[in-house]
């Protein structure tokens, strides 16, 4: 009985042995066909959600040869995909990037571009665009983005950076002007609504502070005071395009007041 226990056992050991033995092979063998594979394509996929083109493919591989060199034709083992990450983050419309290896030799660049929901533009003409996460990055002379614009009374000051390039700041974090943390806020409630993202063109930003939206339909302004109570506001106009302005026509009053709780004061000048 013992004796069967003993070979039974000895039996079991040596399988493992083979086992282990094995997986090392395997290993072995995998590792040295890895560090035997050559980089056969760099695969750059941009994914622009909601946006317009902002970066480029072409923007990406500069960017990917100035930090790390020509790719194409490297050994894997040779390509440092932490360094590229960190090349390809630091471009401003980039908001994630994740780069990887496939067996077969490619090099997958996986990035996200940023969400512009706000054109800023100063009294100096200096522009910048607000992101949907509150991030401020610059604006692309090269690759225009339709978006709603806010112009006014707004000084180069207000700016984190007068040259707008940074993707560091957010308009609500601290130290940044109230005036971009309203922007911010008006500009989400706006894109957030199917109805008004199609309808409202331009938030204004008068002398006292106070704001102003211009639609694309109708030869009417919409005062909306502050930020405050945006939800309600929207909600009245709302009601009042539906039930009001549908029926009486979108041409019939200049002035349209929102900023009073509970009203909407219209008037002809």
């Amino acid at each position: 009985m013992r004796l069967k226990k003993k070979i039974k056992k000895l039996f079991g050991v040596a399988l493992w042995s083979i086992f282990l033995t094995g997986v090392a092979v395997l290993l072995g063998f995998a590792d040295y066909e890895q560090n035997d594979t050559v980089c056969r394509n760099l695969l750059i996929r941009i994914n622009y959600g909601q946006s317009d083109k902002l970066v480029t493919e072409a923007d990406i591989d500069s960017l990917i040869r100035l930090s790390s060199g020509k790719i194409i034709g490297k050994p894997l083992w040779g390509i440092n995909t932490e360094r590229i990450e960190r090349s390809v983050a630091r471009q401003p419309y980039v908001s994630r990037v994740h780069v990887y290896e496939t067996f077969p030799g490619d090099v997958i660049v996986d990035i996200t571009q940023r969400q512009p929901v706000l054109r800023i533009i100063s009294v100096s003409n200096n522009s910048i665009y607000v992101g949907d996460q509150g991030e401020l990055f610059p604006v692309n002379p090269d690759y225009p983005v339709r978006v709603l614009v806010a112009s006014g009374a707004i000084p180069d000051s207000l700016f984190p950076d007068k040259s707008g390039k940074t993707g560091s700041h957010k308009p609500d974090s601290g130290g940044v002007s109230p005036v971009l943390v309203d922007l911010f806020r008006i500009a989400l409630c706006i894109s957030h609504d199917a109805f008004f993202k199609a309808q409202i063109d331009q938030i204004y930003v008068t002398r006292n502070g106070e704001f102003e939206l211009i639609p694309k339909v109708g030869d009417h302004i919409i005062l909306l005071g502050n930020s405050e109570d945006l939800e309600d506001k929207f909600q009245r106009l709302f009601v009042f395009y539906r039930k009001g302005l549908n029926q009486i026509g979108w041409n019939k009053y200049n002035i349209i007041n929102i900023k009073y709780r509970n009203q909407v004061v219209c008037s002809k000048i």
